[in-house]
């Protein structure tokens, strides 16, 4: 150190920030994304979770609001869409808000972003992994079991929708996904895109399964299947008696608009390839593709299925079984909707496999696409400064980041069972990332002012003289506040009925805020200014 006059050391000024390259390799091309996305939008929870709340929604129109929820989220796949394909980044709207905004504002933003981001990932790295169990093991077999005759199957699946059930499965299927994450990206997407393949199937299987079951045979059907499940004699009239013409979200105008929260909850998520922008080949194309493709596709399959289940087993009957007691019925839990449709096509072995054993790809898929959300963000903290170096460490063979890898498997363990026994439910912290968008909607706005150069070096864009990014920002930002309004209200998963859950998502935000200022004054103390590192694109 360099010595004052009189042999006092001279303070420690901060350096400049250089950010080295992540390591990784472009290996997903565009099917790969295209099925990444859809996977992370999730068809078949989609339709599982509003039937599953669908008493609350009486008298909407639930296809229609499947319809207009894909609509409202088309300005954040065309935010998502440009921003990934301008700056491919491994942490996607972390780098492109950090850099926007601007060496003052935009660290700050952008860490509170990516940590906000980091802790919902965990949640759903966790959450998925019984609903493996909860949602697909346990209806299977207990189809296979009334199928059968056997009651094995129906104890298993019992079992495997206990707690105890469900952290044992769920451990086994996290630490099978922690070893094809450490494997590499190419690993992953063979066997995300052969398992696609069956979880589309399956889909076919349930349009076809919904054509063939008879509105007017399935309350024998039902009564029938219940009693060989081990349950109550007459479970349709129970259920019907239960069902009831206005539900708590209001009238049909009322309930068709928050019946949309269901939807938009998956379709908010088609764009979450951007963050793992650096191991995209053809990044430009490729994402705008797999982005819009897999909206598309999973708005109409939406809204396409819950058609099919209203004409033909009946609103009232889904509206009723919804607000009953699974208890009154003699089950241990509900039917959802797959297994509805396996009783209406008929049961027996052959709808059992096509339908149960063909849902479990839809349970399991928003597991490993947060595992890549989670470690590519950390990687991204890490290679900024923010976060100890391991985290950016990647695997000499696999080019993955492996310990990062490790630590989400972990803390997706614990989220696992935090998930099992209550403390965390599917929609925790979710208000906090529909914030995170609006975000990125301002981002959007600023961008071609703020980074010209990188904005018109990828071919700029204009409508009527206005720069097109702007306007899909501009479009972005009131959607997402109305989205904010959605999830604030919503009957049944508002988060501003639950003080816990406004604290959680309120204070998510606000804590990544209080964490960045002391880790960039730790830092600065140190000689290093962390705001540097957002004066530049980093290389990839």
């Amino acid at each position: 150190m360099s010595e004052q006059p009189g042999g006092l050391p001279n303070p420690i000024k901060p350096t400049v920030f250089v950010r080295n390259a992540t390591g990784l390799r472009k290996e997903a091309g565009a099917f790969d994304i295209f099925v990444y996305n859809t996977n992370n939008q999730n068809i078949g929870l989609g339709v599982a979770f509003l039937v599953l709340a669908i008493g609350s929604y009486a008298g909407g129109l639930l296809p229609l609001s499947a319809v207009l929820a894909s609509l409202l989220v088309v300005p954040l796949y065309f935010v998502y869409g440009k921003l990934s394909g301008d700056m491919p980044r491994s942490g996607g709207d972390y780098v492109w808000t950090s850099r926007i905004f601007g060496q003052r504002f935009g660290p700050p933003i952008g860490f509170a972003l990516a940590w906000t981001w980091i802790m919902l990932a965990f949640t759903a790295i966790g959450a998925p992994a019984a609903f493996f169990s909860q949602l697909g093991v346990s209806g299977w077999m207990r189809a296979l079991g009334v199928a059968t005759g056997s009651p094995v199957f129906t104890q298993i699946g019992d079992w495997v929708y206990g707690s105890i059930g469900m952290i044992v499965v769920g451990a086994a299927l996290l630490a099978f996904f922690t070893f094809i994450m450490i494997r590499g990206v190419r690993t992953y997407m063979k066997v995300q895109n052969w398992a696609f393949a069956f979880a589309m199937a399956g889909i076919v299987f349930q349009f076809i399964a919904g054509l063939i079951t008879n509105i007017g045979r399935f309350p024998q059907q039902f009564n029938a299947y219940v009693v060989k499940a081990g349950g109550v004699h007459n479970a349709y009239s129970i259920v019907m008696a239960n069902a009831t013409p206005h539900g708590a979200a209001g009238g049909p105008a009322t309930a068709t608009m928050y019946a949309m929260v269901w939807t938009i909850y998956m379709v908010l998520f088609g764009a979450t390839s951007a963050y793992i922008g650096g191991e995209v080949r053809r990044a430009r194309d490729t994402q705008r593709i797999g982005m819009l493709g897999s909206l598309i596709l999973t708005g109409l399959a939406i809204a396409i299925l819950l058609t099919v289940l209203i004409a033909h087993i009946g609103t009232p009957f889904l509206d009723g079984l919804s607000a009953t007691s699974p208890a009154k019925l003699g089950l241990t839990f509900l039917p959802n909707y797959n297994e509805l449709l396996t009783i209406g096509a008929g049961g027996g072995v052959f709808w059992a496999m096509a339908l149960g054993f063909l849902f479990l790809f839809w349970t399991y898929v928003w597991m490993p696409i947060n595992f890549f959300t989670a470690t590519r963000l950390m990687l991204a903290l890490s290679l900024d400064g923010y976060l100890p170096p391991s985290l950016s460490k990647v695997h000499e063979k696999y080019a993955t980041p492996y310990i990062g890898i490790l630590v989400a498997g972990v803390v997706g363990a614990i989220s696992m069972v935090l998930y099992v026994v209550g403390v965390l439910s599917v929609i925790t912290l979710l208000w906090a990332g529909v914030v995170m968008f609006t975000v990125v909607g301002f981002a959007a706005i600023l961008y071609p002012s703020r980074l010209p150069d990188v904005w018109s070096g990828n071919g700029g864009g204009r409508f009527l003289g206005i720069p097109t990014i702007r306007v899909w920002g501009f479009l972005l930002v009131p959607a997402m506040l109305f989205v904010l309004f959605l999830f604030w209200n919503d009957p049944v998963i508002g988060i501003g009925h639950s003080p816990l859950q406004m604290v959680l998502n309120l204070g998510l935000p606000l804590s990544g805020l209080v964490l960045y200022f002391i880790i960039w004054g730790v830092r600065k103390r140190a000689g290093v200014d962390l705001r540097l590192a957002a004066a530049e694109i980093p290389p990839e």
